[in-house]
């Protein structure tokens, strides 16, 4: 049995972060200095979730599939979401630059009304996943299998932004998540983390947030 309480860390980021894009998106409208600090993050964070969800395309059910016997349509259910998904990016990526450069709020209500959509079906995958499928990897797949699951999202990170997406990460971890996670980040990433990583994320995030 491998270890998948990883996956729980990412999924954290995912509820909270692309959760809480529609209402950051609703309070930068008319206001296009709040826009331009918006934007950038929620292009952030929607490429960091249609990286998770492409790694598991490629890595996760097409491995799984020939492994296990699943209930009903429940594989063809979850890549479907990941379709549902992809297109409500792809609207919200094509309205955003416009609205960071204007704050229009007609475009702004569009862009947040289509988030809360994806995020309903997202937070139904995400709560799947955890209960029927990461036991199901467990079981069957390989640590070399999973790993390559893992070096997939870090591989699709750009070097520039790898302190603050661990900071994000690390955000809700209690101490023994912390501390297990923290073992698998390159000794280099660790310092360089601890030196300047925690204190560019939280900058990024107050400013973000406020």
């Amino acid at each position: 049995m491998i270890d998948t309480n990883e996956m729980l860390l990412i999924h954290r980021v995912l509820r909270r972060e692309v959760g809480a894009l529609p209402e950051l998106i609703r309070r930068a409208n008319n206001d296009p200095a709040r826009a331009r600090i918006v934007g950038p993050h929620a292009v952030e964070m929607l490429d960091f979730l249609h990286v998770h969800h492409s790694g598991e395309d490629e890595l996760l059910w097409p491995v799984l599939r020939p492994r296990v016997a699943v209930e009903g349509d429940m594989l063809d259910r979850m890549e479907a979401q990941h379709h549902q998904v992809a297109a409500a990016i792809a609207d919200v990526e094509r309205d955003l630059p416009g609205w960071t450069t204007s704050a229009d709020p007609v475009t702004g209500e569009r862009i947040a009304t289509r988030l809360g959509e994806m995020n309903a079906v997202l937070t139904e995958h995400l709560a799947e996943e955890e209960k029927q499928i990461l036991p199901l990897v467990a079981a069957n797949f390989s640590q070399a299998e999973w790993d390559a699951l893992g070096k997939h999202g870090f591989a699709a990170v750009p070097g520039k932004r790898r302190l603050f997406v661990l900071g994000l990460i690390l955000e809700d971890t209690d101490e023994s998540e912390r501390r297990t996670f923290m073992q698998k980040v390159p000794p280099p990433a660790r310092v360089a983390y601890k030196l300047i990583g925690r204190r560019q994320w939280e900058r990024e995030v107050a400013t973000i947030r406020n």
